[in-house]
This record gives C-alpha cells, sequence and structure tokens, in this order.
C-alpha cells in the first residue's frame, strides 16, 4: 500500500506539472488544483476501503479509478502521440466509474446483463470517440492549439458531427440503461441496503452528469462543479461501504440472537418434556407401588387385629405412609399438573388456586385451548407468582386475570401484601423471566415497600389449530 500511495503522490505531482507545462489556452486552473485532488481522493479512499473491507473489491477499484483520471490529463500534453492517446485513452475512467457502481458494495462483477452493461461502458468510454476523431481537425475539437491529432484521416466537419453525434447519444443511451438497471435493483433490495445504495446510485449518477456536461462546456462553473464532485465522489462509496459492513455485522448479529432465542426456546420444551416424563414415571412408578404397598398393610392389619401393639404399630406405619403417597402426588402436580394438559389451563388454575391459604379471586376468562408453550408458561407463572404470595407476602387476598387480546395472552397476579419482592435476586421469578423470553414475551414486576405486589406477563398466542 505505501507503493501504491507514493505512485498517487508522483502522478499527482504529474499532472500539476503537465497541466502547467502545456502550451493549449484550455489548460484550465481547475485542472491544476483539483485534479490532483481526485487522484489523491480515490487512491487514499480506495486503500483504506481495502484495508476495512478487504473481501471487496471495491477500494480496488477506486485505486484505478485514480490512476486512469491521470490518463485524461494527458490531453494537455504537448507531444501529439500523448495528446492522441488520451484522446482514446483517456476515457478509461468512465468504464471503470461504470463497474464501480455497478458492482457497489462487492466489487465483483456478476455474469449476465451487469457484464455486459460495464464492457459496453468500457468500449463507449474510450473507443466511442474514435469515428468522430478519424474525421476532426483543431476546428472540429474547437481548439486551434491542440497538439495534431495522429488518428486524424482527413478534416470533415459533417462525418466529424455525426460522429460525435453518435458518441452523444451513446452516452445518453448508456446512461439511460444504467439508471433503469440500478433503479430496479435498488427497488428489489431490503430496506437497509437501500439506505446504503442511495447516496452511492444517486451521487454517482449526478457526477457522471457533471462531469459529462462539464467537459462538453466550456463554462467555468459548470467544470468546478464537476471537479467538486468527482472529488467528493469517494467519500459516498466509502460511506455506503461503511454501512454495508456495519449491516452484515447486524445481520450477524440478528442471526445469532434468532439461534440464542431458538435455543433458549428448545431448552424451555426439553424442560417440559421432561417434567412431563418425570410426573408420568412418578404416577405409574413410585405412586402405583405405594398405593399396592398400602394395601398389602390394610390386609395385614386385618389378620393381626389380636396383637394390639401390633395392630396400633402398623396404623401409624399405614398413616406414614398415606401422608407420603400425598407429598408425592403434590409433587408430580407440581412437576407437571395433570389437569393443565387433560383440560387446559383454567381449570388447573382453579385447582392451583383451592390449594392456595390465601384467598384467590381467578378470571381466567372462556377457558379456552391455548397452545400448549402458552398454556404451560402461563400456569408456573401463577403458580409461583401465588406460592411467593403465600410464603412471603403476608397478605390477605390475591387475583389472577388471564385475558386473550389481539394475540398475545396477558396473566396478571396482585396481592395486597407487604410488597418489595425482588425480581433480579429471586431465582424463581428470574427462571420465569427466562421462560417468557423464550416465548418472545415479556414479564415486568411491581413491588414497591408496603405497596403489594403486581406481576404482569404478556405472552404471544398465534390461534391454535
Amino acid at each position: 500500500m505505501r507503493a501504491i500511495a507514493v505512485a498517487a503522490l508522483a502522478c499527482a505531482a504529474a499532472v500539476v506539472a503537465l497541466v502547467l507545462a502545456s502550451d493549449r489556452a484550455d489548460a484550465e486552473l481547475a485542472w491544476a488544483l483539483l485534479g490532483p485532488v481526485v487522484v489523491l481522493s480515490f487512491v487514499g479512499t480506495g486503500l483504506y476501503a481495502s484495508r476495512v473491507r478487504p473481501e471487496s473489491r471495491t477500494g480496488a477499484l477506486m485505486v484505478l479509478l485514480g490512476f486512469a483520471w491521470c490518463l485524461a490529463a494527458l490531453s494537455f500534453a504537448n507531444p501529439p502521440l500523448l495528446f492522441s492517446f488520451a484522446l482514446v485513452a483517456g476515457g478509461l475512467w468512465g468504464g471503470i466509474f461504470l463497474q464501480l457502481i455497478m458492482t457497489f458494495p462487492s466489487g465483483r462483477l456478476a455474469p449476465g446483463r451487469d457484464r455486459a452493461i460495464v464492457l459496453a461502458g468500457y468500449a463507449i468510454f474510450t473507443l466511442g470517440a474514435v469515428p468522430a476523431l478519424l474525421f476532426a481537425g483543431p476546428r472540429e475539437m474547437d481548439c486551434d492549439d491542440c497538439p495534431r491529432n495522429l488518428l486524424l484521416i482527413r478534416p470533415d466537419a459533417d462525418l466529424s458531427d455525426i460522429g460525435f453525434g453518435v458518441q452523444s447519444a451513446l452516452y445518453l443511451g448508456l446512461f439511460v440503461l444504467v439508471l433503469v438497471r440500478l433503479a430496479l435493483r435498488w427497488r428489489r433490495t431490503p430496506t437497509l441496503e437501500r439506505l446504503q445504495l442511495t447516496p452511492v446510485y444517486v451521487c454517482g449518477l449526478v457526477t457522471f452528469l457533471l462531469v459529462t456536461v462539464g467537459t462538453a462546456s466550456a463554462t467555468d462553473a459548470l467544470q468546478w462543479s464537476a471537479f467538486i464532485a468527482t472529488a467528493l465522489l469517494p467519500v459516498a462509496f466509502l460511506a455506503g461501504l461503511l454501512r454495508s459492513h456495519v449491516a452484515r455485522l447486524d445481520a450477524e448479529l440478528r442471526a445469532r440472537l434468532e439461534d440464542l432465542r431458538a435455543s433458549r426456546a428448545r431448552l424451555v420444551q426439553a424442560g417440559d418434556a421432561e417434567r412431563r416424563r418425570l410426573e408420568r414415571d412418578l404416577h405409574d412408578g413410585a405412586q402405583s407401588r405405594l398405593v399396592a404397598l398400602s394395601l398389602m398393610l390394610g390386609q395385614v392389619h386385618r389378620r393381626i387385629e389380636a396383637d394390639a401393639g401390633a395392630a396400633a404399630l402398623l396404623e401409624r406405619a399405614r398413616a406414614e405412609l398415606n401422608t407420603s403417597l400425598a407429598e408425592l402426588r403434590e409433587l408430580a402436580r407440581g412437576i407437571h399438573p395433570p389437569a393443565l394438559t387433560e383440560r387446559g389451563l383454567g381449570p388447573a388454575l382453579r385447582v392451583l388456586a383451592a390449594r392456595v391459604p390465601v384467598p384467590v379471586a381467578l378470571d381466567t376468562g372462556r377457558d379456552e385451548r391455548l397452545p400448549a408453550p402458552v398454556e404451560i408458561a402461563a400456569y408456573f407463572i401463577v403458580s409461583e407468582a401465588l406460592t411467593n404470595v403465600a410464603k412471603y407476602a403476608n397478605a390477605t387476598e390475591a387475583t389472577v386475570a388471564v385475558r386473550r387480546t389481539d394475540g398475545h395472552v396477558t396473566v396478571e397476579i396482585s396481592d395486597d401484601g407487604v410488597g418489595g419482592a425482588d425480581a433480579v435476586g429471586g431465582t424463581g421469578l428470574r427462571g420465569l423471566g427466562d421462560r417468557v423470553a423464550a416465548l418472545e414475551g415479556n414479564l415486568s414486576v411491581q413491588s414497591p415497600p408496603g405497596g403489594g405486589t403486581r406481576l404482569l406477563a404478556e405472552l404471544p398466542c398465534p390461534p391454535v389449530g
């Protein structure tokens, strides 16, 4: 990169020297002052773009365009060979400029129509002037002090005008074709990418028009405007390139976030499935064996009723067994209540509210079935909240409301207790927050000291079916 930067400085200095040493009257101050600025602007910005976006070829094209601009300055050279060479090769920057716009932001030319348009641009910007130059003498080129045109066969004003007219028509046709092509591409791109393409397309097309008109016109204002627009154009390309880079990073972060959300949802679903499996195992395994054991103890009790001491001991064993069985059933219901699976959220919440030692006012609406993940999440939200009410709130009453509106289910639990619930430090509420977040929902807790607690969850709820 250092060698390229040194070469760009040398070319910029050569442009100044060439213009100042020219014998032509049209060697404008604009070329001496802003010509080097254009060269250094494109090369410097292109080198920086190549460093920050090495996977894109846009930076390399910007560097090439900066050096190609120097070829256009050779039209001020005094030797006829350099002058004639610049009349053809000086338009090379236009082809590179067209490729830069058509391939932004990747810088890679795809096969098909885009490649055909760019190749046509290279031909028009360089060879398009040759038919006119074959018959354009100093008078036809409005340049009485120009060096000799080595391409000239014989001066002919009519043929020269036809050639220049064809060249102008080709310029106009190419411009319209590019405009339509870019407009169609712009319409097909997502909104975020449009924000990147719009300044590049607008600035590029406006600059091309200014340069074309400024070259054909002798008006100083147009020529200065063309130079200034060209010198500032690399900034638009760099800004669009950096926006594209940021957009790509944003897309990667969004993809990772979606993967994280999907992974969290899978973990919640796996946990729920494991809850159901454990509940079935307890019901079908341990509970069944304990019930069978209780029946066997009852039979033994009836056989040894004559022995009062043994009968009393056996009755105590049966009582302890029944207590353990009741606790096991309670545990199984807490892991995954059968009523939730069999009858839905409303009936399961009524069973839950009946076991709470605090009076609970329950409103579940129409008791319609909801998607299974939503029912499970809503149930455990209410279960955790009512557990906290019973253990810590010192409340005299609690209310539970479940409503379904506009594709969402809201679950609200409130009490008149002491408040001060910790939504961050409490593991129960933090676990509920993770469950709600896995469903793309929201969970909020309001619990001012002495003001009771209000827990509100909002869960997306697509239609069942």
